[in-house]
């Protein structure tokens, strides 16, 4: 009797299920008041993180990710805080560097400077030794009224 019950319900499942509009019972289903049942702290804790890991495309997570700012929050003076330096430069192939640079450039470069500098230096301290000559004249030449002015030459004619 009992197996005969139980082959009744389940055809009038069937059947009821068969009838129903499944769209229309879930349009009137208020998804808010269901969520609001669901306990997601005990949902999360079924979730593995390392297979959902393993199924990430992390490529595809950088190319959305825009880097100008992410970069524009890092803190630079302390990420440079914690670089040691003595590390990166010991990792410095100095024979390359030496190698690759092209010494002679540097060095005509670095002349050519050098000289540049001699030469301005030298036309400095000459026009200093000009005013320092002229004054000294300018002091040799003072008439007696103690104001100093050009010298007069003989026979000089006033102009107009």
């Amino acid at each position: 009797m009992e197996s005969i019950a139980q082959g009744i319900a389940q055809r009038v499942i069937d059947l009821v299920i068969d009838a129903l509009d499944i769209n229309a019972l879930i349009a009137r289903i208020n998804v808010n008041v269901v969520l609001g049942r669901v306990d997601l702290n005990s949902l999360l804790d079924r979730v593995d993180l390392n297979e959902v890991l393993d199924q990430l495309d992390l490529n595809e997570v950088l190319e959305r990710v825009d880097l100008n700012q992410v970069l524009d929050r890092v803190d630079m003076n302390k990420l440079m805080a914690r670089v040691d330096i003595n590390q990166v430069v010991g990792q410095i192939d100095i024979e390359a560097l030496v190698k690759s640079t092209d010494l002679g450039a540097l060095m005509v470069s670095s002349s050519s400077t050098m000289a540049t500098e001699a030469v301005d230096l030298g036309r400095s301290h000459a026009v200093s030794m000009d005013d320092a000559f002229a004054r000294w004249v300018s002091k040799l030449r003072r008439d007696h009224s103690g104001q100093a002015g050009r010298p007069q030459l003989p026979n000089a004619q006033e102009e107009p």
